[in-house]
């Protein structure tokens, strides 16, 4: 029997890599004859640098860059000989901030402008930005700023970008060396949100980057006024792009200004890592994450897993800390069960700190047929 063990980290607690090796014991302890394939997934939030690093056998760019509120940062991307992979939070994620240095107002993507400026000033041509994990509002104009971008006021004083001043901005300024002519840039996500609105950049994400509602409501009509004024500069229409609201915004300002696409996340890392063959080469797959809920089957890991299952007519298993769905999916007439840790666990906390032990024993009790 073959089986495909992908799934993502189950956050908080284990990496995806971790969890494939936590069930893979549990499978070979008690189906000792199955060959068994580690997969361990991502979908273009924070954790997948590490999963294309394992797959695509890229090395690390060391380089001095900037922190979300401008401070001195070592950081690294990934690269190989035409391509760079860069991690939106690793310069600019909320992890880099203690909890009252935290607002949208103040924090920029310039550091992550930094990396993307210096893959582009060593000749890579495929550039590709995770998105996950912002600790920023200012719709990439900090990555911009750093790519040579000058923004300006009514006074045709020039603006700092960042979320607080979003509404100063009246006029654009393209620098005058195109670093990113010829190049290909490319932004991963997992969500699709619009820049704006009710389930815009603010109003979904900006709390838990330490936005108070007025600060929300700030940010929201910044992103409205950028909007019109991107329209203006460039030609392009950010309000309708799905996802264009990932990570502050990021994929409705780079969209405009240097051309980059959006994609999901998932596709684009089932695609890097050959995904689609594993799965039509496995007997039975499994797949999961922390929490399985609704949003897990929209361009997540496990939605997509789903959907290659049925294309490939495969037997398919979750494994979750915990999921507010049903006990079973269905895909066609295939019945995908679910178990859960805290199916198990005594409580919350057993739960997170012996997960890899639980997976190991709920995959060697399970009967996967």
């Amino acid at each position: 029997m073959n089986i495909l063990i992908a799934p993502d980290k189950f956050k908080g607690s284990l990496t995806a890599g971790e969890v494939c090796e936590a069930i893979a014991a549990g499978l070979r302890a008690g189906r000792p004859g199955a060959t068994i394939r580690l997969a361990p997934l991502a979908d273009g939030g924070d954790g997948t640098l590490a999963i294309l690093h394992k797959y695509l056998h890229l090395r690390p760019r060391k380089i001095n860059s900037r922190d979300p509120l401008g401070r001195p940062l070592a950081v690294a991307y990934l690269e190989n000989e035409d391509s760079a992979f860069i991690e939106v939070a690793a310069a600019s994620g909320v992890v880099l901030l203690q909890p009252e240095e935290r607002n949208p107002l103040t924090t920029s993507t310039y550091g992550t402008g930094l990396q993307l400026r210096d893959a582009l000033e060593r000749g890579k041509r495929k550039l590709f930005l995770l998105l996950g994990g912002s600790a920023t509002n200012d719709l990439g104009l900090g990555i911009a700023e750093a790519l040579g971008f000058e923004f300006y006021d009514n006074h045709s004083k020039l603006v700092r970008p960042g979320g607080g001043n979003l509404s100063l901005i009246k006029s654009i300024r393209s620098p005058v060396l195109n670093l990113w002519e010829n190049a290909e840039t490319t932004l991963l996500c997992d969500v699709d949100n619009p820049l704006y609105g009710p389930n815009g950049a603010a109003r979904v994400y900006a709390a838990q980057k330490g936005a108070t509602p007025p600060v929300i409501e700030e940010l929201d009509r910044g992103a409205r006024h950028v909007a019109q004024v991107l329209k203006k500069y460039t030609g392009v229409s950010v309000h309708g792009i799905a996802g264009g609201g990932a990570a502050g915004g990021i994929g409705s300002g780079l969209t405009a200004l240097v051309g980059a696409k959006l994609t999901g996340g998932f596709e684009a890392i089932s695609r890097l890592t050959g995904l689609e063959a594993s799965i039509e080469w496995a007997d039975l797959v499994i797949s999961g994450e922390g929490q399985i809920d609704a949003q897990s089957l929209r361009g997540k890991v496990v939605g997509g897993v789903l959907d290659l299952c049925r294309k490939y007519q495969k037997n398919c298993c979750l494994f979750a800390g915990r999921s507010t769905l049903e006990r079973q999916l269905f895909i066609g007439k295939k019945a995908v069960p679910i178990r859960t840790i805290m199916g198990v666990a005594p409580d919350e906390e057993a739960a997170i700190t012996h997960a890899s032990d639980y997976l190991t024993e709920m995959a060697r009790e399970s009967i996967l047929a």
